[in-house]
C-alpha cells in the first residue's frame, strides 16, 4: 500500500493575491529645523510613507491646504509655535473640507501637564514627547504610521 499522493491529486493554490502596502502622505507642522529634518529622514524611511513634506509655519500650512494642496493622511504637529500654536492649528485644520478626519499626531517636546490636559478635550489621536534618541525617534515615528495605516484613528 502506498501513502504518496500523487501530485494530481493535491489541491493547486493559485497566484496569490499581492499584499496591498499603503503609502501615507505625511505634513510635519514644526518650526525647529533641526527637528524637522531629522523627523523627515526618519519618515523616509518608512515603506509606508510615500511623501513627507515639512511646514515651519502653522499659519502657512492652513494657508497652503485652503489653497488646495495635497490633503495630508497623517499630519504631525508641534505645539509651541510662534503666531499659531499647535493647538490652535488644530481648530483651524478642522474647519477645512475635508479635514476633520484626518489623523493629527501631537509631536512636542512639551510635557507640560496643561498641554497633556489641552490633547485630551482636543480632537487630536496622540500625543507624543520627542525622544531623546534616534533610534527611539524611530520607534515612535513607525508606531504612529503603523496605527494610521491600520485606519485605528478613522473618526
Amino acid at each position: 500500500m502506498s501513502l504518496a499522493t500523487p501530485s494530481s491529486a493535491l489541491p493547486q493554490a493559485g497566484p496569490q493575491p499581492a499584499q496591498k502596502v499603503w503609502r501615507l502622505s505625511v505634513l510635519l507642522v514644526d518650526d525647529d529645523p533641526a527637528d524637522t529634518s531629522l523627523i523627515l529622514s526618519v519618515l523616509g524611511r518608512n515603506r509606508h510613507v510615500d511623501t513627507a513634506r515639512a511646514v515651519d509655519s502653522p499659519v502657512l500650512a492652513l494657508r497652503q491646504l485652503l489653497a488646495g494642496y495635497k490633503k495630508p493622511d497623517l499630519v504631525l504637529l508641534d505645539i509651541r509655535m510662534p503666531r499659531l500654536d499647535g493647538f490652535e492649528f488644530l481648530a483651524g485644520l478642522r474647519k477645512l473640507p475635508g479635514m476633520i478626519s484626518v489623523p493629527v499626531v501631537f509631536l512636542t517636546s512639551s510635557g507640560l501637564e496643561k498641554d497633556v490636559m489641552a490633547y485630551m478635550g482636543s480632537s487630536a489621536s496622540l500625543y507624543v514627547i520627542k525622544p531623546d534618541t534616534l533610534p527611539e525617534l524611530q520607534t515612535r515615528l513607525d508606531g504612529i504610521v503603523e496605527r494610521a495605516i491600520s485606519g485605528a484613528w478613522t473618526r
